[in-house]
């Protein structure tokens, strides 16, 4: 198994749906106002944040708002979606900061801490997840697995099996189809535990909440996205998103673990 894939993804728009690209930077825009309000408004203690190149300036926003930023490591800068952080030595435009923000300094100390342990059971309680979600996501990265949507499906009640390696999720919460992530398409940004989970549908609500009141009409437009089926499949570490035919607005590429035979996660009837 590829323990460490390249970062990498990207989507193709069908036909007519170019304007799907100005919507995913605006959506990605909306997620970073999201994280920083999550705080602010004491939805949870600490969130993750990148700096990069305009650092007084955004330095001097957090500063406005109340909020101490962390630094942790510094990181290669990528565009989309991420596996992992390629450190950088050095402080340039192809180089961000990433860290953490908080109200008090004693947070801060104890998320670092538990950064630099790799500890991401404790990582994970302080970003605001549930107990349940961080405890499952913590026993898959101990056994190497970083995109565990597969595993996640095979925890979810009522999942079948359609053939070999084949299964069907079927009357999910759109709000917790975070296969879409690759792409910017999210509600949560943390795995849940199972697709049915009481507590990380409970805690897409608070998220949900956040994003509409920075900007309500992207996230009805995010909705009608992500309530859809779709088909989830990895293949010699290559992910594919794809939709059903004739309803079709984009197919996406990622990158993942290896295996040598192909999973697949078909996604039914979301609400």
């Amino acid at each position: 198994m590829i323990k460490d894939p390249d970062n990498f993804s990207t989507f193709l728009p069908r036909c007519g749906r170019a304007d799907l690209f100005n919507f995913i930077d605006n959506l990605a825009n909306i997620w970073r106002e999201a994280e920083l309000k999550s705080v602010v408004n004491d939805y949870r203690d600490v969130s993750t944040l990148y700096l990069n190149q305009d650092y007084d300036n955004q330095l001097n926003r957090l500063a406005d708002f109340g909020l101490i930023f962390q630094p942790l490591m510094r990181v290669k800068s990528f565009d989309g979606f991420g596996h992992k952080h390629e450190i950088s030595e050095n402080i340039d435009e192809n180089t961000s900061v990433y860290g953490v923000i908080s109200k008090n300094v004693s947070s801060l100390k104890k998320f670092k801490e538990f950064f630099s342990e790799g500890d991401d059971f404790n990582v994970g309680l302080m970003l605001g997840y549930p107990e349940c979600c961080c405890r499952s996501y913590s026993d898959y990265t101990r056994r190497g697995i970083i995109d565990p949507v597969y595993e996640i499906a095979e925890s979810t009640p009522l999942t079948t099996s359609k053939s070999q390696n084949v299964l069907n999720v079927d009357q999910i919460s759109w709000k917790l189809q975070i296969h879409l992530r690759y792409f910017g398409l999210k509600i949560i940004p943390f795995f849940p535990c199972s697709f049915v989970c009481d507590e990380a549908i409970s805690k897409a609500e608070e998220w949900h909440k956040i994003l509409r009141s920075i900007n309500s009409e992207a996230i009805n437009t995010l909705e009608s996205l992500m309530k859809r089926s779709s088909t989830w499949s990895l293949y010699n570490a290559q992910i594919v998103v794809n939709r059903p035919p004739f309803k079709a607005d984009f197919l996406g590429y990622a990158t993942s673990n290896y295996f040598p035979e192909k999973r697949e996660v078909e996604f039914l009837n979301v609400e």
